[in-house]
């Protein structure tokens, strides 16, 4: 087995290389480590407190994996899924994000730069 890399996860499981058509969306979701499982999908590269890798993006992941992470005292990692809901679906979901977030900016200056700011990061953030 090669040497890995300083703070590298021993037992890391392959990455991921699923195709990805127009047919096959992928989603991505925080999570805390908690709620981590066998299995899922590293959307994102999970790295320690001094900012080395510990895991790369695509990696499927094991019990080992989980609790290394957790020893690392890692709180949060981003998985990948694939989404499976119809484009109508997506659409009537996105429309109900946005008449939300427009409620919650009813009273907010959409003219000032950071509250536009604001209000575009929260619309994004609520339509994934």
């Amino acid at each position: 087995m090669p040497d890995l890399p300083h703070g590298s996860l021993a037992g890391a499981a392959p990455v991921y290389t699923g195709a990805n058509t127009a047919s096959m969306r992928n989603r991505t979701h925080f999570l805390p480590i908690e709620n981590a499982s066998v299995g899922m999908v590293l959307a994102e590269a999970v790295k320690d407190a001094f900012q080395r890798s510990l895991l790369p993006a695509g990696s499927v992941l094991t019990a080992e994996n989980i609790q290394q992470l957790q020893s690392h005292v890692v709180e949060f990692i981003r998985v990948s899924y694939t989404d499976e809901r119809t484009d109508e679906e997506i659409a009537v979901q996105a429309a109900a994000s946005a008449h939300n977030v427009m409620e919650i900016f009813a009273d907010a200056d959409l003219s000032q730069p950071t509250m536009a700011a604001l209000f575009d990061q929260v619309l994004m953030y609520r339509s994934a």
